[in-house]
């Protein structure tokens, strides 16, 4: 059996981890219907405020809804893609030499 010039990385456990992180972030959607209704609490200083807080709370959901669902698992990605390059690389590099005995 000769000596092979092969590291292997299992990727598949980090693939999946990313994948279900993507999904759950992408489900991740607060009901808009709130949002049609805020009209009603414009009459008081409190509700002008908690509509303030409101449109903060739907703006802030959807930029980390973007964030986890896009941002995040992209660049995961490109690290393992990396990792996977470097590997490569490194197991191209590798010299391995037969001193006696059997293999």
């Amino acid at each position: 059996m000769g000596a092979e010039k092969e590291v292997f990385m299992d990727t598949n456990v980090f693939t999946n981890i990313v994948d279900n992180m993507q999904s759950a972030a992408a489900s991740c959607v607060l009901s808009d219907e709130p949002l049609g209704i805020m009209n009603v609490m414009e009459g008081t200083d409190v509700g002008r405020k908690m509509n303030e807080i409101l449109k903060k709370v739907y703006k802030t959901q959807d930029l980390y809804r973007h964030e986890t669902a896009d941002s995040l698992p992209r660049a995961l990605l490109t690290l393992r893609d990396s990792m996977i390059e470097q590997d490569k690389i490194i197991s191209d590099s590798l010299t391995v030499e037969k001193i006696g005995g059997k293999q």
